[in-house]
């Protein structure tokens, strides 16, 4: 970056006064200190030259050329302790700020600033110790805290708080079951089980007659299994600890 003045005194017999003059040398030096100024705030940003023992303030390179990990800002002090993430693996990296979360209890005096923040919201333990959260196989669920999107969050194990759980369960609603009727005994209002598959079928509920063949057969048309669950793709839940 060039340095220049920002004013030029004209001292011809027409030209600035003595007043002007000095005015306009005044506005020159101040502008140079505020350069000064910021250079050394820049400089002051520059690594420490006793630090690393290094022409220029350049920090140290380890074998491979890379710069030390102690000399790079802690990637993860933003994130809080207690926070849960999903990792892409089967194992955490060693000696990581992470646990798994599947239930271990582990001693209060190794994890203390993990205990100060999540207690025991996920389980009491045996003395000394607290439970992680348990997440092997669970999908996770924003907390209520009194949205009211939750309908049953006052009645979930362990009340409307974070690490409160609940068992799978169905919304109640109703499957509309259609049949004929007369066709097994020739009475006109006897519903025939044998006949449920029929193209038009007496709507039990209702008593009408529905061409749509979808509800004599809804119940095989849902796929059944151990669980009610939506497509998912399985990872490891884990916390932050220190």
């Amino acid at each position: 970056m060039a340095f220049t003045r920002n004013t030029v005194i004209d001292a011809s017999p027409s030209g600035d006064s003595v007043k002007q003059a000095v005015l306009d040398l005044d506005a020159d030096l101040t502008a140079a200190y505020d350069g000064l100024n910021q250079l050394q705030g820049n400089l002051a940003l520059k690594i420490n030259l006793s630090d690393y023992d290094q022409p220029g303030g350049v920090p140290k390179l380890d074998a491979t050329g890379k710069l030390k990990t102690s000399q790079l800002p802690d990637l993860q002090a933003d994130l809080p302790i207690g926070l849960i993430i999903a990792y892409g693996a089967e194992a955490l990296p060693a000696n990581s700020n992470w646990l798994e979360c599947d239930g271990s209890q582990v001693a209060i005096a190794d994890y203390l600033d993990l205990y100060g923040v999540i207690g025991n919201a996920f389980g009491l333990a045996d003395p000394g110790n607290f439970a992680l959260p348990d997440l092997r196989g669970q999908f996770l669920r924003g907390w209520d805290h009194a949205s009211g999107k939750d309908p049953d969050a006052a009645t979930r194990s362990g009340g409307d708080h974070v690490g409160s759980s609940q068992i799978d369960t169905i919304k109640f609603h109703r499957h509309p079951l259609g049949a004929n009727t007369g066709k097994a005994t020739g009475g006109a209002s006897v519903v025939d089980p044998g006949t449920w598959n029929d193209p038009v079928a007496l709507n039990i509920y209702t008593g009408a007659q529905d061409v749509d063949t979808k509800y004599p057969t809804l119940m095989d048309e849902v796929p059944k299994d151990l669980e009610t669950r939506p497509v998912n793709i399985a990872v490891l839940y884990c916390i932050k600890w220190r």
